[in-house]
């Protein structure tokens, strides 16, 4: 077992996630070591990322070398220092703190993938830019800062390997990076490990190694995109070379390494010519603003204060997303609410709801601590189409008929006025014409993970749809209702693939055998009529208005009941239990979920009285309600009640803090006794609270 593989199996991933401790295969460093190691005879060499010193100790298999080393995580810092290499001078400080004007002909280093947020930056990038004379933004990663100051302590002939995230060739805040090492004259070979794998077994980053000597001549730089690690040692002979003037750090460098898909087609302009995308809502904290209407209910937030919203990417697999699909969430208590406090910050359940915030210091965390209110949520209108953010098999556009809002699990687009219809434009979008253009300004990482930011849709290309005339507008809206009402989604697309591929390589003549296939396709489809959208789909149970109860009943009776008393004898499961129960199997059963803060009177078998929440569904008849059973949360049914009495009643109803602005429907309970053995989980059909069902179904 290897240093690595040990402090792996002994320390928890979240430490080393804390200090973005990714090790180095022994075959990397082994390559980057031969190649610092090269060309002029070295004199002391810098890990200033030291772990567990793999480089140091490759190093010192291959030379006498002097090695000055830093790392910063005490941890790791009392194993690497026991076992390190002769000639190694290891202290435990931040490299940052170190002289910038020692000066050294061999680094090698692995840095902290740590990004903006998660260290210290508005005190490192003033730093190097001061040192430097560089404009990096707040948004630089960690790892970028330690490659630049290594950089400015190379001497003369020196030679310096990197290993890093490939990350920076292709991002914004990349830009000043790629233009100080431009500048820096130092820069010789990139070497991109394919996308398809991860150069670290725990990381999920791609990788790539820069390789940098300072030369006073100036230099051609190489790339290189290797497959596999296996395949480092044929860059030196498979590579394109640039010379350094021909290198713009404003563009994605991967454009110099990797054969783009756009370059296929004619006429392609700037998808922000069409629309505008930006990122979905931040909260600064999930767990907190969202919520499932089940936790609405326990903390009795008013509708007021909830932003419908679809809070994670597996919720909308659909092309479409449409109200019925949002009330499908609902019914199974899905996460699908965003809280808001700053619409109704005078509410006492909201203002209980804020406390509980402060308390869990969440208007401390990052995003919130600069809004003003902390519990406000941007502002922005619901966007018409969603985007994913990553992606293995594509981008992923989502009409959003249902019209709520997103997290950021999806960026948002907002379709600008250009004449071109939002159904032509969400057509094309959703082709693989499409995504294998956008695919072109992606970002990606290890195992095929590719992430689209915001600009990098923006800046994307897209085919130019004011280009079509009227008879292929029509044509792309006609396939696009196709999609939308037909079963036959992958039909419609392949025609629109097709289409907007011949169109956009100047090779179609004529719309007339598109519209012609399209007809076939109607012709041989079975459509979604409404009936068959009613008998698959759930319809939305909608909640039962107090008022209105209140306004015929008032806090009299809604129902009252009178038990029958006779034995009868259960059969449950093929076995005849005599439970002496007085019963009747024919009447109706209320099965509802109890919280675990209200357990206690269920267990001691004393409950008298069950309250709902705020809301309750209208598709229960409580004037048919005979019999109760309390769901209890993670365990079942077991006890059977009868329903005394349902009526209305206030929450808190007797007590000092009893709220009359807030009803509730109240059900006086009676215990019968205990009708299952143990207790029996049975699925909650409404909402995930209750279920209105006969007692001889559950038997």
């Amino acid at each position: 077992m290897t240093p690595e593989q040990k402090y792996i199996s002994t320390t928890s991933l979240e430490h080393r996630k804390k200090y973005a401790q990714f090790f180095t295969p022994e075959k990397i460093a082994e390559f980057m070591c031969q190649w610092v190691l090269q060309g002029k005879q070295k004199t002391r060499a810098l890990e200033p990322a030291y772990g567990l010193g793999i480089f140091s100790r490759v190093l010192a298999q291959k030379s006498n070398l002097p090695i000055d080393a830093y790392e910063i995580d005490e941890q790791i810092f009392a194993s690497a220092f026991a076992a390190r290499p002769n000639g190694v001078n290891l202290r435990n400080e931040d490299y940052f703190a170190c002289d910038w004007n020692a000066k050294y002909d061999a680094i090698i280093c692995n840095p902290p993938y740590l990004k903006f947020h998660d260290y210290d930056n508005a005190t490192y990038i003033p730093d190097v830019n001061s040192h430097l004379g560089t404009k990096l933004n707040g948004f630089t990663n960690l790892y970028t800062l330690f490659l630049l100051k290594s950089i400015a302590q190379l001497q003369e002939g020196g030679r310096l390997a990197y290993i890093i995230p490939s990350e920076f060739l292709n991002s914004d805040y990349g830009v000043e990076v790629k233009r100080a090492l431009v500048e820096s004259n130092t820069l010789q070979h990139i070497i991109v490990v394919d996308f398809t794998e991860c150069a670290f077994d725990d990381a999920l980053t791609t990788a790539c190694i820069l390789l940098c000597e300072r030369m006073t001549s100036s230099v051609k730089v190489r790339f290189s995109l290797v497959n596999n690690i296996e395949g480092l040692s044929n860059c030196f002979s498979e590579y394109v070379e640039f010379n350094t003037s021909e290198l713009d750090a404003k563009i994605k460098w991967k454009a110099y390494y990797e054969e783009g898909n756009s370059c296929k087609y004619n006429h392609l302009v700037s998808f922000s010519k069409f629309a505008k995308v930006c990122r979905g809502i931040a909260t600064g904290a999930n767990d907190y603003f969202t919520f499932k209407p089940s936790k609405v209910d326990e903390y009795d937030v008013p509708e007021e204060c909830l932003m419908p919203c679809i809070c994670k990417a597996v919720d909308a697999p659909q092309t479409f997303f449409t109200q019925n699909e949002f009330t499908k969430l609902l019914n199974e208590d899905k996460t699908i609410y965003l809280f808001n406090g700053s619409t109704a910050p005078d509410n006492t359940s909201v203002l209980r709801y804020i406390h509980l915030g402060e308390e869990l210091g969440i208007n401390k965390r990052y995003l919130t601590a600069s809004r003003s209110p902390w519990y406000a949520i941007e502002n922005r209108p619901p966007a018409p189409i969603w985007v994913s953010v990553f992606n293995r098999n594509g981008l992923r556009f989502i009409r959003n008929e249902a019209n709520i809002y997103n997290l950021t699990t999806f960026h948002c687009v907002y379709p600008k006025s250009t004449g071109v219809d939002i159904d032509v434009l969400f057509a094309y979008l959703i082709t693989d014409v499409a995504k294998e253009i956008f695919l072109d300004n992606s970002r990606q990482y290890g195992n095929g993970l590719v992430k689209f930011e915001p600009n990098d849709l923006n800046k994307g290309m897209v085919v130019d749809l004011t280009l079509l005339n009227s008879r292929e507008s029509s044509f792309v809206k006609d396939v696009y209702a196709f999609i939308k009402n037909n079963q036959k989604e992958k039909d419609g697309i392949k025609l629109l693939n097709e289409f907007f591929s011949l169109k956009y390589t100047d090779e179609i003549n004529t719309i007339d055998k598109f519209t012609e296939r399209l007809q076939l396709l109607k012709n041989t489809s079975l459509s979604v009529t409404e009936e068959v959208i009613k008998r698959t789909s759930k319809p939305r149970i909608k909640q039962l208005s107090f008022l209105d109860l209140f306004d015929q009943y008032e806090l009299e009776p809604i129902k009252q009941n009178f038990m029958v008393r006779e034995d009868i004898e259960v059969e449950y499961n093929t076995k005849h239990i005599h439970r002496n129960l007085l019963i009747d199997i024919t009447k109706n059963l209320l099965i509802c979920n109890v919280k675990k803060d209200n357990w206690e009177k269920y267990l001691d078998s004393s409950a008298k009285i069950y309250y709902t929440g705020k809301k309750f569904p209208s598709t229960i008849a409580l004037n048919e309600l005979y019999y109760f059973m309390p769901y209890l949360s993670g365990k079942g049914i077991r006890d059977l009640y009868y329903i005394k009495i349902a009526r209305l009643g206030y929450r808190k109803e007797g007590q000092e803090n009893e709220d009359k602005n807030d009803l509730r429907l109240v059900f006086e309970i009676e215990r019968v006794g205990q009708l299952f053995n143990n207790y029996k989980k049975v699925k909650l059909e409404i909402w995930r609270t209750f279920t209105d069902t006969i007692l001889k179904d559950i038997l």
